[in-house]
């Protein structure tokens, strides 16, 4: 029966500790700034709070991941992103050759051309449901685990927090994002759930929420739930969502108590063509005066844009960046239009212009890989560095750093400060930064959160 076999799921493995992708890293380009690492499987964590008898690796090494095979596996799967591809390959050919009779894929990867056919099943969207199917187990409704995070400016660890999906998949139909491919139903995850994590968060000494879903808000009135559990609870929260649905409930989320801290929007772009082309049904009008009244309760933003859209050039996005970072927002995410599998983008480009990039560990949002008609690689790639040091400058790294030691006055500020003084002078001579604090497999009970 498949329920008896022995079951591993594996992220793809790291070439050693300065391997794990560095959100802040990819987007602020100053020597002395935030960190923060990803070092646990979300997708992994909630497969294994919901069907515990199933074994996990998250980001192992090489050699780790050797030795675990040993230990002989009915079935192992792989959890992967397009841009770790090629070590998925090579981690097939060798599961293959140490006797592994069934190989599954999920995740993202699974989109890749050619890719499913590396696999004996393959899962599209979130699996939880469908390995319980296979494993004959009823799921009453799915659990949150705990997914623990840590935000760090160079060795000093700034703050622990806790990461919340409250929905999953997305109905809209952005050109450019494989979501609607992978998941296109929008499902809710408990209250239930999340009212269970969000305790043992505070029972961590968690008081930090950042909601990662695709669209926070996707569905409303669970959304306005979910901020009243983290209000109730005493949480500083933030959030990814449209900046239209934040503007309309930012001054119940900021009233009463309520520490709503951050938004992160998708800004994408100040052309409103461009915006109706992509699908984000809205103008860059609309965004500017939403994030404006966002602003004024105090909030800060996140803003997510997109260069090298076909018809821009590189003196229109030069113009462009000098507006993004007039706006001032506490941090910038600027990627490169990504063609990814199976969206719409994907084939419009391919058609178009030609995608001639074979080499998927540089689709990671940071690389030209199709043929812009303007502007060469190599100068969109220059031109998104220097953009990414005008829209993140070192003055905001020290307004977020002066926000989050006022915070802290009242919990012993010149400690803090004393510790932070001393991290900033071992980092400058070459000690080992700390890494974040995060909870072990062991830990997580599958009982309750």
């Amino acid at each position: 029966m498949v329920s008896e076999k022995k079951i591993l799921l594996t992220t793809a493995y790291i070439n050693g500790p300065h391997d794990y992708y560095d959100w802040a890293g990819t987007n602020i380009k100053w020597k002395n700034r935030l960190r923060r690492l990803r070092k646990i499987s979300y997708a992994l964590r909630f497969i294994k709070a919901n069907l515990p008898q199933i074994e996990i690796m998250e980001y192992p090494t090489w050699e780790a991941y050797e030795k675990k095979l040993e230990e002989g596996w009915d079935i192992v799967g792989f959890s992967f992103y397009l841009n770790e591809v090629d070590k998925i390959n090579r981690m097939i050919e060798h599961t293959r050759d140490a006797g592994v009779s069934e190989l599954w894929g999920g995740n993202y990867g699974v989109l890749t051309d050619g890719m499913e056919k590396k696999f004996d099943r393959v899962f599209i969207g979130y699996a939880e449901q469908e390995i319980a199917r296979i494993l004959n187990i009823k799921l009453e409704r799915i659990k949150h685990p705990p997914l623990i995070n840590s935000i760090s400016f160079n060795s000093l660890e700034l703050a622990n927090f806790g990461t919340l999906f409250t929905t999953r998949g997305c109905t809209h139909k952005c050109k450019f994002c494989q979501t609607p491919v992978f998941d296109a139903k929008s499902e809710v995850v408990p209250l239930e759930s999340l009212e269970e994590v969000l305790v043992y968060y505070k029972s961590r000494g968690i008081n930090n929420v950042g909601i990662f879903d695709e669209n926070f808000g996707l569905i409303p009135r669970h959304a306005r739930d979910v901020a009243k559990l983290l209000n109730k609870y005493d949480f500083t929260w933030a959030c990814m969502a449209r900046a239209d649905f934040v503007a309309r409930n930012v001054d119940e989320w900021a009233s009463n108590g309520g520490k709503f801290a951050a938004a992160g929007v998708g800004i994408e772009s100040f052309n409103s063509e461009i915006l109706s082309d992509v699908k984000k049904r809205t103008d860059a009008e609309k965004i500017l005066a939403n994030l404006s009244k966002i602003k004024s309760r105090g909030v800060g933003i996140l803003g997510y844009y997109i260069i090298g859209f076909p018809n821009e050039t590189a003196d229109s996005i030069k113009i462009d960046m000098k507006k993004l970072a007039a706006l001032k927002n506490e941090m910038n995410q600027v990627t490169i239009l990504t063609p990814l599998p199976k969206t719409p983008l994907w084939y419009e480009l391919d058609e178009n212009y030609g995608i001639f990039e074979k080499d998927y560990s540089l689709y990671d949002t940071k690389h030209l890989v199709w043929n812009h008609p303007e502007i060469g690689k190599d100068e969109l790639e220059r031109l998104l560095d220097s953009s990414l040091r005008l829209v993140n400058p070192r003055s905001s790294m020290f307004r977020i750093l002066f926000k989050y030691f006022e915070k802290k006055a009242s919990e012993g500020g010149p400690q803090i400060l004393s510790r932070f003084v001393k991290n900033i002078y071992r980092y400058n001579h070459h000690s080992v930064a700390a890494t974040p604090t995060e909870i072990p497999i062991s830990a997580m009970r599958t009982e309750s959160a």
